[in-house]
């Protein structure tokens, strides 16, 4: 089972997929603002399993406002939700 997790001593404490070390807010970047498919996002990250991937995506969007803030205060664009 796909685990997310936070490590203040990795990516500054951005959730992270588990064993990987890859950003959620990578993977949802990936496919909300690139348009890539979870299997392009796959081909992308190989160290990443489609379930991974879909985890890291449900996890972005059950917990958006929080990205939204992480954005807001790092001065990045704010992510659209369609």
């Amino acid at each position: 089972m796909t685990e997310i997790v936070r490590d203040d001593d990795h990516s500054r404490g951005s959730p992270t997929i588990g064993g990987t070390g890859i950003r959620v807010i990578n993977v949802a970047s990936a496919y909300e603002h690139s348009g890539y498919s979870p299997d392009e996002i796959a081909d992308l990250y190989p160290a990443l399993s489609l379930e991974d991937i879909h985890t890291a995506l449900a996890y972005y969007y059950a917990n958006i406002e929080d990205f939204r803030d992480e954005l807001a205060t790092s001065g990045r664009e704010t992510p659209s939700t369609a």
